[in-house]
């Protein structure tokens, strides 16, 4: 049918649209909604698939696939070609049948009330893109002028701000529908206005935010007026309005006689619209609402009348909320972020999100607690397909507390800022416990392992150094050996948990003494020289040229092989030449000139494991896909001689020395500083061998897990072998015995809601049970609009142009660039043998950008909210690391 009414029950979303299915569920379940109909979406279909008159050649919606594509190739612009098509609209008519089916619609409603017309796409008011805004609506229409105002809805399915909304949500442009929803006016409407059901600022589930207005809701929608605004809590069966600001309202929309509407300007507008009871009993219809969309919170307009009665005239899903952790609401419950940590923004794949939580970091709480936690990998929460660690029960331990708000303060000051405002705000997160008989227990047995090692890594740090490396080698080396023996997927699963749960439990006891030997002198140095106005560039600059860091050494590696393409004229012409893509494809096929393939190949031999994000275990790497690492290379065999990467080392192993001598004239103490500086510079590039040697166990064990899935390929159990990492582990057990069914069903479910959490630009570093999001970082605009603040991390001032990453993979960094990102890992390393200066999002002193930039000596500055967004590439910025500001001056 080309209309249904508005309580039809084939209301669906192919048939009404977003907006027109949710009025149709709202009444047919007692919700007041004014009458009405819908123009289908099989109507829209119709009307663009007609031609009118004889000369006619074309339909309307192959005009709209013609415009669009020129828009495409940028022979039209944006605002042009959405003009085009809106023309072409309006030159149509609407079919005979259809202007026979809105009579016979109209005739049935109420002759006297005018209608207000809505805009109902299929892409609209949908769980994960709300489309709020993008399309038209006309109030107060007069039954005569429905048919025009119907075909305005349809061409508002191509304004500027449509097309661009969909571009940026991947849908598209021809398949898209619009439905019509042609509903009476609330008669008598005193009062309009938004309620949304949970809090959009904060993302709190339990806080409803209301705005009401005089009149009709387009003052408040066109943000014409300002409103009165309430937050209310809901504690148990209660509502308990926490806050209440009156609102301005100085104008006033309201129906216009004939038609359309009119604006007033209010004399008086510090009266209170509703009353609080009035208030109260909205809350409760937003309940009542919420709950017939199984409990997700929605954002609704309501109107109220003179009698008092409240109507609903849409309601949406708010899509922009970051989804609450899988547990009570309350007690309250706050989680870290593991993504921001690592600098990850993307989703973590299924196999992934099992590794981490019930092997490595599992292990890691199983054998810290003697077995009493970790096992099931609990205290991590998978939240819109990223991990986030419960922190709630080391908060209220005394000494739990104490040590994460300190290492808060070097892996994210920003996050400590959140943390600390919850202590503050939440009784349920004081402090219950101590220490205790175990715990006491267990720090005992710790030290009696560890504290020697200290010692004995102070007194004798390189040889200390070469036994540890010598362990992990060895370790390594018996993982390589059991993965051989493996039988099957089954036993590759087994064999893969058992290593990544015993990687702690064997190597830390090893590796904490070497890193508490070398990070200690700094922080004693740290320490001595806080007084000094430079003391803390001059501590900073000892960990310049920092050796024995295997990112470090990759990098160096990375430039050889840029030297080795430089040398060869054939190869460096191919690569100046060649894409990346295609050079990465050569390089599979082994056909790149025979000094590249031979220099790369060496390379994979010892770092093809890595790769972006590299700690998620279902990522791919550079030996399966070269073309970040192809990428890169294009960029190092432009590097000239004099800002080569090891000269580079070079000069900052010379500023170290010249620092530590300075610092031991500053503090007076030489022999000291010489001696603490030393045990910095032999001990402290370990930070990066733990997660080289997770990364390491990776790449054998995924490697075998790949072969194993190309035998799932041929028998056609799977689409491709690296769809096993869309499963968990025990799913993967479970489809080598044949227990799975619907593997391939599964897989694409995975990969659509991953491919959903990817378009997320932006991640809370803290959430909470009752769904507060804290995004922000510690960043302020200071001394004028153009000057940003953050933490400072790495000293010195650089002035370059900005480039803005945000996949390492698909970006070429020019030398000298500012590279400006959300936060890095290893496989973003050698963009900063380019990179002039550094500024991220997210990080502290001690995360991975910081340390490595410091050791590059390049100028970098963290914590800064939103930086991906506020600069644009190409601005001229001065980046200054050691007050911790960003200033654009161009």
């Amino acid at each position: 049918m080309l209309t249904l009414p508005l309580n039809s029950t084939e209301s669906n979303l192919a048939t009404t649209g977003g907006k027109g299915h949710n009025l149709s569920i709202l009444s047919r379940e007692n919700i007041f909604v004014p009458d009405g109909f819908v123009v289908t979406i099989s109507a829209y279909r119709a009307f663009v698939n007609q031609k009118n008159g004889l000369l006619q050649t074309t339909t309307l919606l192959q005009q709209i696939g013609s415009t669009l594509r020129s828009q495409e190739s940028d022979d039209l612009d944006l605002d042009e070609a959405s003009a085009i098509i809106q023309a072409a609209f309006r030159k149509q008519r609407l079919s005979k049948e259809l202007r026979n089916e809105i009579s016979m619609r109209l005739a049935e409603l109420d002759q006297n009330i005018n209608l207000a017309i809505r805009s109902s796409a299929t892409c609209e008011d949908m769980p994960d893109a709300s489309f709020a805004g993008q399309h038209d609506t006309y109030l107060n229409v007069p039954h005569s002028q429905v048919e025009k105002n119907v075909i305005e809805c349809f061409a508002s399915l191509f304004t500027p701000r449509a097309i661009s909304y969909r571009n940026r949500n991947n849908l598209s442009h021809v398949n898209a529908g619009m439905a019509v929803v042609c509903q009476c006016m609330a008669q008598d409407q005193v009062s309009s206005g938004v309620l949304f059901t949970a809090n959009p600022l904060t993302g709190r589930r339990n806080e409803s935010v209301l705005e009401a207005i005089p009149g009709l809701g387009e003052a408040l929608v066109s943000g014409l007026t300002e409103p009165d605004r309430y937050v209310v809590l809901k504690k148990e069966d209660e509502f308990i309005i926490t806050d209440k600001k009156i609102g301005a309202k100085c104008k006033t929309i309201i129906p216009a006689d004939g038609g359309g509407v009119t604006e007033e300007t209010s004399s008086n507008s510090t009266f209170e619209v509703l009353t609080d009871k009035e208030v109260k009993s909205i809350i409760q219809l937003g309940q009542t609402v919420q709950d017939l969309y199984d409990g997700k919170p929605q954002d609704i307009e309501w109107t109220k009348s003179m009698d008092g009665k409240f109507s609903v005239v849409q309601s949406r899903p708010i899509t922009t909320l970051f989804p609450c952790p899988n547990v009570s609401m309350s007690p309250l419950q706050v989680f870290f972020s593991f993504n921001v940590v690592q600098g990850i923004i993307d989703p973590i794949y299924p196999t992934g999100q099992d590794v981490i939580k019930r092997s490595l970091l599992g292990g890691a709480l199983r054998w810290f607690t003697w077995g009493r936690h970790g096992n099931t990998g609990e205290f991590m929460q998978t939240v819109g397909e990223r991990l986030y660690i419960n922190i709630t029960n080391i908060l209220r331990n005394s000494l739990g507390r104490k040590i994460l708000t300190n290492a808060m303060n070097g892996i994210d000051p920003a996050s400590l800022v959140a943390i600390k405002e919850l202590i503050e705000e939440n009784a349920a997160l004081d402090i219950n416990s101590g220490v205790g008989l175990f715990g006491l227990l267990r720090l005992v047995s710790l030290q009696i392992v560890i504290v020697p090692r200290i010692f004995m890594s102070i007194l004798f740090p390189s040889w200390m150094r070469e036994r540890l490396i010598g362990r992990i080698n060895k370790f390594v080396d018996s993982v390589e050996e059991k993965v051989k023996r493996t039988d099957g997927l089954v036993e590759l699963v087994d064999v893969q948990k058992d290593v990544f749960m015993s990687f702690f439990p064997t190597l830390f006891p090893h590796m904490a003494p070497r890193f508490a030997a070398g990070m200690g002198p700094l922080g004693v140095l740290g320490h001595l020289a806080d007084d000094f106005p430079n003391g803390k560039d001059l501590v900073l600059t000892v960990t310049r040229g920092l050796p024995n860091n295997v990112t470090t050494e990759m990098d160096l590696k990375l430039w050889s092989v840029a030297r080795k393409i430089q040398s060869d004229k054939t190869s460096l012409e191919h690569f100046q030449s060649t894409d990346a893509s295609e050079l990465a494809a050569e390089f599979l096929q082994a056909t790149l000139p025979e000094v590249a393939q031979c220099a790369v190949g060496h390379f994979m031999t010892e770092f093809g494991m890595r790769g972006l994000y590299e700690i998620d275990f279902g990522r791919p790497r550079w030996r399966e896909e070269p073309a970040p690492l192809m990428n890169t290379l294009k960029s190092y065999v432009e590097i000239n001689e004099e800002n080569a990467p090891d000269l580079v080392f070079t000069k900052g192993e010379k500023a170290a020395e010249k620092a530590i001598d300075e610092l031991g004239k500053l503090l007076n103490k030489p022999w000291l500083v010489s001696f603490l500086a030393s045990r910095v510079r032999q001990l402290a590039g370990l930070r990066e061998l733990p997660k080289f040697t997770i990364i390491r166990m990776m790449g054998i064990i995924r490697e075998k897990m790949l072969m194993e899935g190309e035998k799932l390929v041929s028998v056609g159990t799977l689409d491709d072998a690296k769809d096993l990492f869309y499963l968990e582990t025990d799913e993967i057990k479970a489809l080598a015995s044949g227990k799975l069914a619907d593997s391939k069903k599964i897989v694409s479910k995975r990969k659509e809601a991953m491919a959903i959490e990817s378009r997320r630009t932006r991640l809370p570093r803290v959430i909470t049970s009752d769904g507060f999001a804290y995004f922000g970082g510690i960043s302020k605009i200071v001394e004028g609009a153009n000057v940003l603040s953050g933490e400072p991390v790495s000293p010195g001032v650089y002035e370059g142009r900005v480039r803005v990453v945000h996949d390492p993979s698909k970006t070429k960094l020019n030398q000298g660039e500012i590279l400006c990102c959300h936060g890095t890992d290893p496989s973003w390393t050698p963009l900063f043998l380019s990179a002039g200066a550094l500024v991220m999002e997210v990080g502290g002193l001690m995360t991975h950008g910081s340390v490595v930039a410091r050791e590059y000596g390049i100028p970098a500055v963290v914590a800064l909210e939103r930086i991906t967004e506020r600069l644009q590439n190409g601005q001229f910025v001065r980046v200054d690391g050691s007050r911790g500001t960003v200033e654009v001056l161009e």
